[in-house]
């Protein structure tokens, strides 16, 4: 989690120096996430989409204030919940939180394994995408930001409008759906069972 976030903090001090590289790397990593939380608040797609593209060339045009922002994750999901809330005050709406989607972008293995190990891990890793795409929506939103975005639980639960319980319940929930997934795999005779706890941590 340290280093993901010595990372932005990095990606950030590059764009302020004006590396439009930095910039790019910024929006592929976060912009479909973004767009994904928007529409938890706006319900559009369109307008999401508007929205998070917004955010972002506001960070390019004022890349110069970039040192004063201490936490750069928890600024890009604070920032979008801002202008969801200003734009559903504009169109006279009520805002709600009811969180959604999410995917394991960084269920990554970083071993060194045999071509059938390799395999292995390809395969599972699709069933555990799968497994997260099925999830309820707000496990499957609580997943991806503390997982994926390295989000503290109680960062996430401000962010949502939940309590810190709830978010825990639901990442708890989530790795423990993960982990049935995982070890149903192995029961199942696809590989030697006893490296299942060793994959599950290296992906989770």
């Amino acid at each position: 989690m340290a280093q993901d976030h010595r990372h932005m903090e990095e990606l950030f001090t590059r764009i302020q120096r004006g590396e439009k590289q930095a910039f790019d790397q910024l929006y592929l990593r976060y912009f479909d996430n973004l767009k994904q939380f928007a529409q938890h608040y706006v319900k559009r797609e369109e307008s999401a989409d508007e929205l998070v593209s917004e955010l972002f060339v506001q960070v390019w045009l004022r890349r110069g204030s970039l040192h004063e922002i201490n936490n750069p994750t928890r600024y890009l999901y604070q920032s979008v919940k801002n202008g969801c809330l200003t734009y559903l005050k504009k169109e006279n709406r009520h805002a709600r939180v009811s969180l959604d989607e999410v995917d394991p972008a960084n269920l990554q293995v970083a071993v060194t394994a045999s071509p059938e190990q390799l395999l292995e891990y390809k395969e599972l890793l699709s069933l555990l995408e799968e497994a997260v795409d099925l999830m309820p929506d707000q496990r499957r939103t609580v997943f991806r930001m503390v997982k994926e975005d390295r989000l503290k639980c109680r960062e996430v639960a401000e962010l949502l409008g939940l309590s810190v319980r709830t978010v825990e319940n639901q990442v708890y929930r989530a790795v423990k759906r993960l982990n049935e997934v995982v070890e149903s795999y192995f029961d199942a005779g696809n590989a030697d069972q006893g490296r299942a706890s060793r994959f599950f941590f290296l992906v989770i």
